[in-house]
């Protein structure tokens, strides 16, 4: 397993939040991100972070895998919170994601984000937040008797 730990808050924008309809120079509509927007911002600082660690090739080439993204979050100044706590506020954890798993596929982490059969993203609050870890690993073969089926009585 590959772990990657990223000195950059996660975003408090969501990559749809950032969609807008823009139109070219001819005049034609299309979905965009502003370039200015918040998630925008956030996305090029993390690119740059990742750039910092990038890998010769993507982890485990050609093989299914399992990603899972922590998001430490610093708490409200209100609400502090000594030990890690799970967050239950804005943003979605499934919009973040998209951002992240973007990057991971430009900055040459992994081949692809359809790739990724098993997928985990956990929200947290602590004091000493403000930072993203991202694991990366193969997903191990598993047997049908691991399985819980709803067709068996």
């Amino acid at each position: 397993m590959k772990t990657l730990h990223f000195d950059i808050a996660p975003p408090e924008t969501t990559h749809q939040s950032a969609l807008r309809i823009l139109k070219t120079k001819d005049g034609r509509s299309f979905v965009g991100k502003m370039k200015k927007s918040d998630a925008k911002k956030w996305e090029s600082a993390f690119l740059t972070q990742l750039a910092i660690q990038r890998p010769k090739f993507p982890y485990f080439t050609g093989k299914p895998l399992r990603v899972i993204v922590a998001l430490f979050y610093q708490p409200p100044k209100c609400r502090p919170c000594k030990d890690i706590e799970w967050k239950t506020t804005k943003p979605d954890a499934d919009n973040v994601v998209k951002t992240i798993l973007d990057c991971l596929v430009i900055a040459g982490y992994i081949e692809a984000d359809q790739k990724i059969s098993d997928l985990r993203v956990m929200k947290l609050e602590w004091d000493k937040g403000g930072f993203t870890e991202v694991m990366i690993d193969e997903c191990s073969p598993f047997l049908a008797t691991q399985v819980a089926s709803p067709l068996k009585s």
